[in-house]
């Protein structure tokens, strides 16, 4: 069976972390322009009065003046914009990466974790909607626990079968039947 694809529809997501992580990528673009623009304005701003008196040796051209101030620029700027690039990204691959490793204790049926991210890590309102998801599930399976002490109150009577009336042995088969019926509804509460 083929997997559904799906077309985006909205570009701007409201109450997500998106607008926060737009903000921290123009605000290092931002950073980086006006870094690179003020150390090629001071490179830029220099006299060529000494170029010009030297004119009748070499003539430079624009490019020849300003290509090591242009390279010095881009090296600068790419500095700057991978170190900011690194603490943007690790805000957020440190909270997949911690989801990677709960995710494991969950599967395996622990779902007493609580996800926690740093305050500063960008995708925050994930960490609440796994919480969420967790409790959920617990309270489902918590309204198994009262069927399943029907079951073993029920399963020790049928240990006394000899015992029993006709009365009391077709009341046990309805409880029985009942506590099945209850347990059939609950699991179909779930998609599988």
């Amino acid at each position: 069976m083929e997997a559904k694809k799906f077309k985006r529809r909205k570009f701007f997501l409201k109450d997500s972390s998106q607008p926060i992580l737009m903000l921290r990528i123009y605000l290092i673009l931002i950073f980086v322009m006006l870094a690179s623009g003020a150390v090629f304005y001071f490179i830029g701003n220099k006299s060529l009065t000494n170029e010009l008196f030297q004119a009748h040796s070499i003539i430079k051209s624009t490019m020849q003046l300003l290509l090591p101030g242009l390279i010095l620029v881009n090296a600068i700027g790419l500095l700057g914009a991978s170190l900011l690039v690194v603490v943007f990204t690790h805000s957020v691959a440190g909270p997949i990466y911690r989801l990677k490793a709960l995710s494991e204790k969950i599967a395996g049926g622990d779902l007493s974790v609580e996800v926690k991210f740093r305050n500063k890590d960008t995708i925050q309102e994930l960490s609440q909607i796994i919480n969420s998801i967790l409790r959920g599930l617990g309270s489902r399976i918590k309204g198994f626990s009262g069927k399943i002490e029907k079951l073993k109150n029920l399963s020790e009577k049928i240990n006394d079968l000899n015992n029993l009336s006709q009365e009391e042995l077709s009341s046990l088969k309805d409880a029985l039947l009942s506590v099945s019926r209850e347990l059939d509804e609950k699991i179909k509460e779930f998609t599988l």
